[in-house]
């Protein structure tokens, strides 16, 4: 199914200007309405349900900042970012506009490269809070902690007993445990239950990145908010941490511990109201005597550690856990759930699973979609199971990218890929950029970064 296009409503009184957005904004794959004023912008506003607006404060009879006021008093802005435009702007324009909800305050004549990238970062942020809604839904039915085994309820217990307290969490375990799942349930019995459970996932996160992702920036007096003020109130889930680079980890410890941080280019500080959850899968103490994690921060953050066991420690709850997948695969994916020979779930239970939960998940969904509806043999998960040997084979032959750290593989996967579709463009650095989806200043800085000369591919 192809990706579905952005929809971003441009509301403007000049004629020139509104065309011109048009036209950008279409050649970047975007959907695009216009609306000439604030009656025309409403109209359009409930006919096309925009994921993005565009939004000129001076226009006449009504203007942009009335227009946004009654968005927002009609709670029409859930997950739509508005971005407001002007050619007379003042800073306190841009402040009353981000108080009341505004995304981000653009002034004319309007840079290409700033109204593009304040779209892009308002559609993911918008993104983020659809995915966060969605989860506040279906959190209770659909992701839960089993609790046959011991070591399952003994994390029940920490869980219970850490939810009440606002104390930061540090929890460790193997890759595909359940982490995430953890932080959730902490957020969900916290007295931050009803605020924003915010994540930022170092795993996949651009280095260069982190910082402004975190604090947010101002660019002449215009601030751009971070995850810290976005999640302001809730719960702010940092997924691997130890892929945090050291300027930014001095950042985090001067935040955490003045409970106030200042956005990249600012000058005033900002309240710090989140509380924070982290998470790795790696050796956070063998990081601190390598020098690579900051002593400080650790301690900082380390306030009440937990350990989720892997998979192959409780294996009384595979049972409940197979069982509660297969229900829950089958529905999401319109079957009738397959029933499974006691034979074949005791070849379950007796694996070891060294991808943990996510491992077994995805087994189970293979069985689903290729056996629906009949029963699940164990020639069947031996072959499901097989499948994961093949991946384990193929990772085999990719030892190059397993030596060193989790950055150091990245980078070395990124300088490939980047130089395999750059040939493949004759070193055409604009269409690498369309070819991959990187916005093209982003893309020069990770080139440059990674000593990439775009002209020894031509």
């Amino acid at each position: 199914m192809p990706e579905k296009k952005a929809q971003i409503l441009v509301v403007d009184d000049e004629p020139d200007i509104r065309n011109i957005l048009k036209d950008i904004l279409e050649d970047e794959g975007y959907n695009v309405a216009t609306a000439e004023d604030a009656q025309t912008a409403r109209t359009q506003f409930a006919a096309t349900t925009p994921d993005l607006v565009l939004l000129d404060i001076w226009m006449p009879n009504e203007d942009g900042i009335s227009v946004l006021k009654s968005w927002v008093e009609q709670d029409a802005l859930t997950t739509t970012p508005v971005i407001m435009i002007s050619g007379h702007g003042t800073v306190e324009n841009a402040v009353e506009a981000v108080k009341l909800g505004a995304y981000d305050f653009l002034e004319k004549p309007l840079s290409t490269g700033k109204l593009l990238l304040s779209v892009e970062r308002g559609l993911e942020n918008a993104s983020l809070r659809a995915e966060n809604k969605r989860l506040k839904v279906k959190l209770q039915s659909t992701s839960q902690l089993v609790s046959s085994s011991d070591a399952s309820r003994e994390l029940l217990r920490h869980i219970s007993l850490l939810g009440p307290t606002d104390s930061w969490v540090f929890i460790t375990g193997e890759s595909g445990t359940g982490k995430r799942l953890v932080a959730q349930k902490i957020h969900e019995n916290s007295p931050r239950a009803e605020a924003q459970f915010v994540e930022l996932n170092l795993a996949v996160t651009p280095t260069e990145g982190v910082a402004q992702q975190l604090f947010g920036s101002e660019v002449d007096g215009k601030p751009i908010l971070g995850i810290f003020e976005n999640a302001k109130g809730g719960t702010l889930f940092i997924n691997e941490i130890l892929g945090l680079n050291l300027e930014t980890q001095h950042k985090l410890l001067s935040a955490l511990q003045e409970k106030q941080f200042m956005r990249l280019g600012g000058t005033q500080a900002v309240e710090l109201d989140v509380r924070v959850i982290v998470t790795t899968s790696g050796n956070a103490q063998e990081a601190v005597s390598d020098g690579v994690f900051l002593e400080d921060l650790y301690y900082r953050l380390n306030v009440i550690p937990i350990q989720v066991p892997a998979l192959r420690e409780r294996r009384r709850d595979l049972p409940e856990l197979v069982n509660l997948f297969i229900n829950d695969i089958a529905e999401r994916n319109q079957v009738d759930p397959p029933s499974m020979r006691k034979d074949a779930l005791k070849q379950l239970v007796d694996y070891d699973w060294p991808g943990n939960v996510r491992q077994l998940q995805n087994v189970i969904q293979r069985l689903i979609l290729l056996h629906a509806d009949s029963e699940i043999t164990p020639i069947e998960v031996n072959e499901a199971l097989g499948t994961d040997v093949n991946i384990k084979k193929q990772s085999a032959a990719m030892n190059e990218y397993f030596d060193g750290d989790m950055r150091a593989a990245k980078e070395k996967f990124e300088r490939a890929y980047l130089v395999h579709h750059l040939q493949a463009v004759d070193g055409n650095v604009s269409e690498l950029s369309k070819k991959i989806g990187l916005e093209r200043t982003h893309l020069y800085r990770k080139l440059k970064h990674l000593d990439i000369n775009s002209k020894d591919a031509k």
